[in-house]
């Protein structure tokens, strides 16, 4: 057996909208590792074979050292966040305890239990902030300069893992992601989701946006997770803290996303722009580049944008036929 077959992996988040995806590919690489999901409530759930789930509320810190204490893993995949741009302008508290305190509470198990084990964190596009007016394709060199509270936590806990964590660590930046199963607080979600609602004629044909001129760079959930399962199993030694961004490499105006979108149907749709979904933001186009993830792995996205949003609405059609 090789060492990956003794691997015991906890995934926080990993009932969300990229850990779902990410345990199933780890699974069919690892088809000898133990899995562990952490959710919200008390006690153990089998969820499935190799794959349990511990309801645990990563806010308290001895919740959480009790299940890492017990499960001992070898990679801890850190998924579970306060991840709401929109949230970050309105409930800073919440962002705070959410993101960079309940990342405390586990990097301090951690430290007690297994320290030297692997511990990724998903981080977000949003710690570079202005840097974004200023260069053309941010890379994990520029400077982090976030804007708002979402994008703070997150680069305060990147800064966390540096000081406390005593094993190998890989930070993701990930930029917008886009894939069946995403919330409707996001974009293309609530598109999506409009749009599979008027098809079936449950709301009047008019999709309600805020700003369609901002332009952002979307990557597919799966090219995502593909380029974390080449940085497990397939990458070059990285260094002690190893930090990427995990990103298409393009930007696209979010009007050019809802005009695919509205490609995708028939339905005859009015666009309104709503007041509520107007949200100031100096950043006009954020994109970045993923040369380095490239340079490890070979990791290239390969999904094209209109599969993308086609799986998408599927998605919102089936939610919407339920």
């Amino acid at each position: 057996m090789t060492e990956a077959d003794h691997h015991r992996v906890l995934v926080t988040g990993g009932g969300g909208f990229i850990g779902r995806t990410l345990l199933a590919r780890l699974k069919a690489h690892w088809p000898l590792a133990r899995f562990l999901v952490t959710t919200r409530g008390d006690g153990f759930i089998d969820v499935g074979p190799r794959i349990s789930a511990a309801k645990v509320d990563l806010g308290q810190l001895d919740d959480i050292s009790a299940v890492v204490e017990s499960f001992r893993p070898t990679i801890v995949i850190h998924l579970a966040a306060q991840s709401s741009v929109q949230l970050a302008h309105t409930e800073q508290s919440i962002m705070w305890s959410g993101n960079f305190q309940t990342t405390y509470n586990l990097l301090s198990a951690i430290q007690t239990h297994c320290r030297d084990s692997l511990f990724v964190f998903s981080s977000s596009a949003e710690c570079y902030g202005n840097t974004f007016t200023l260069e053309d394709f941010v890379t994990e060199r520029s400077p982090l300069q976030p804007g708002n509270a979402y994008g703070r936590s997150k680069a305060a806990s990147e800064y966390l893992i540096q000081d406390i964590h005593h094993g190998p660590s890989i930070v993701l930046r990930l930029f917008n992601q886009i894939g069946a199963g995403q919330d409707e607080r996001f974009v293309t979600a609530s598109f999506a989701a409009q749009l599979a609602r008027i098809e079936r004629r449950l709301v009047p044909p008019r999709i309600s946006v805020g700003d369609l001129s901002a332009e952002r760079d979307f990557c597919d959930v799966n090219d995502m997770v593909e380029a974390l399962v080449g940085l497990l199993i397939g990458a070059h030694p990285l260094d002690r803290t190893s930090t990427f961004n995990i990103c298409s490499g393009a930007t696209r105006s979010i009007q050019s996303v809802l005009d695919i979108l509205l490609t995708l149907t028939d339905a005859d749709v009015a666009v309104e722009i709503d007041p509520a979904r107007l949200r100031p933001s100096a950043i006009a186009r954020a994109g970045g580049s993923n040369a380095a993830i490239r340079a490890a792995t070979g990791w290239t996205p390969t999904t094209p944008i209109t599969q993308t949003l086609e799986n998408l609405l599927n998605h919102w059609r089936a939610r919407s036929a339920q």
